[in-house]
Formats: C-alpha cells, structure tokens, sequence
C-alpha cells in the first residue's frame, strides 16, 4: 500500500503511521511499533465484533487467528520454514505457502443461464447475460447499469486451509477480480486489493462457532463491496465527464460548420 492509497473503512490516522513504518523497514524496531499504533487504530474503528480480532505480534498484522506464540499464519509460516532450512539435520523442505487450492484453473462463471445462452432466442439470451450480469453488479452502485464487456469489479472469496500449526483449520477470506466477458463472469489470476488494506480481519478459526464466522464473512464481504462503490463512483464522475466533454465538443463544431458559408467572397 502506498503512503497515498486509501482503504474504505480505515481509520484516516492510520495511514500516517502505515506510510512511515513502511519507509522504517518491516523488521525495524521503529517500523513495528508504528504499524502496531495504526493496528491499534485499527482495533478502535471496527469497534466490538462478535468474532475474534487480534494483532500479530510479529508483522502488527489485524487478524482473526493467532498461533499459541501470538504469530499470524503468514509470520508462523515463514517461521517454520526458515527453521527447516537452518535445521542441519533436516531433510527435503517442503515449500508450503499455504496458499488457497484452485479448482480446475479459471474458467468463466457458468450460472444457470448459460444453457439458456446456447440454447434460447435472443430474447431469453439477453435474459441470462442480464442475470449474470446482476448476479455480480449492484447496478449504477458497484458497476454500469447495463451488461459492459470487459468491466472489472472484485469478488470475496473463502477458502479453508490446515493452520500452520496443525492444530486445525483455518478460514481465510481473500478478493480477486472478476472480468465480464461474452455474457459471463470470468475469474483473473489477480487483485487490486492488498491483502492488508481492508479493515476487516482476513483469517479465522474454523473452530469458531457458525454465528461469529457468518458475521466475519459478511463484514469481509461488506468491505469487499465498498470498495466497488467507491471505485464506480470515481469511474461514473469520470464516464460522465468525458461524455459532457464530448458533447460541448460536437456542439461546438455543429455551431461553426458552415461558418466560412457565411463570409462574402465578392469584392466591395
């Protein structure tokens, strides 16, 4: 995150200390106590939540799951890998990032309406390219009121992995952005969201009891969705900015065709 970026929800005061502890160095002194003054900011914004939030006490991280050692499941990986690559007497290392396990690539959102695509008239194709379109777009709040091919907005999306420390699961929210294209959603390889710069806690104990991890999941995905808004809400001043600019400027040049016409060319 840069010392200019924003996040929807964050406390504004946060970012000074962010910003400064990231020119300090992640692993100096100076730079993890600001990030736990602006965890700390953090803490105070969300207020009291059903479910657990902590802080990392290793990156200030604002997480929903702390090993027995106060480590995040990022920092207790890097942890226990640096130790099996200084252990001497270790074997092969197994280079386990923990990261979510995808399923069969990234194929497109396939909804109930795509049998209706292939199969319908135009009508019932228009249909299902508007459900689909619905079924990620709140419209003119997260995205263009009509199907647009090639608009991009960001999804949430859980996944459950074994906790580093074996001892059980963990639930971990994560965004990644989505593409209309030929009626359907397709899912990319990338995010424009941080893994840090949502407010909301991203990775929770799937030993939480249902109640606190469906509140979790829904304030993730809350923060997930105001982010959209804001980015549309930029993106439609924009839109609307150039099509008042292009129209002044079609205007303009309706009102001087013709304007040479209107010059004598005969003599005095």
């Amino acid at each position: 995150m840069s010392e200019n970026d924003e996040s929807p929800g964050w406390p504004a005061k946060a970012h000074d200390p962010e910003a400064q502890a990231a020119k300090a160095g992640e692993e100096a002194h100076s730079g993890l106590e600001l990030r736990l003054e602006a965890a700390r900011l953090r803490l105070a914004a969300l207020g009291e939540k059903s479910y657990p939030v902590m802080v990392c006490s290793e990156c200030a991280q604002v997480t929903g799951w702390l090993s027995a050692d106060g480590l995040c499941d990022s920092c207790l990986r890097r942890a226990q890998l640096k130790a099996a690559y200084q252990d001497p007497h270790g074997g092969f290392v197994v280079l386990d990032d923990g990261r979510p396990v995808r399923r069969g690539g990234h194929p497109a959102h396939h909804g109930p309406g795509a049998l209706a695509r292939l199969l319908g008239g135009h009508a019932v194709r228009d249909r299902a390219v508007a459900d689909e379109w619905l079924s990620r777009v709140d419209p003119d709040t997260t995205g263009p009121i009509d199907p647009e091919d090639g608009f991009e907005l960001e999804v949430a999306h859980r996944d459950q992995v074994v906790a580093a420390d074996g001892m059980g699961t963990l639930i971990r929210f994560r965004t990644a952005a989505h593409r209309f294209v030929a009626g359907a959603w397709v899912e990319l390889d990338t995010t424009t969201i941080a893994h840090d710069s949502l407010l909301v806690p991203a990775e929770h104990s799937g030993g939480l009891p249902t109640e606190q991890l469906v509140a979790a999941w829904l304030d993730y995905k809350q923060a997930v969705d105001a982010v959209n808004r804001e980015r549309w809400t930029k993106e439609s001043a924009s839109r609307e900015a150039e099509r008042a600019a292009r129209e002044a400027r079609e205007e303009a040049m309706r009102e001087q065709l013709g304007a040479a016409d209107l010059l004598d060319e005969g003599g005095l």
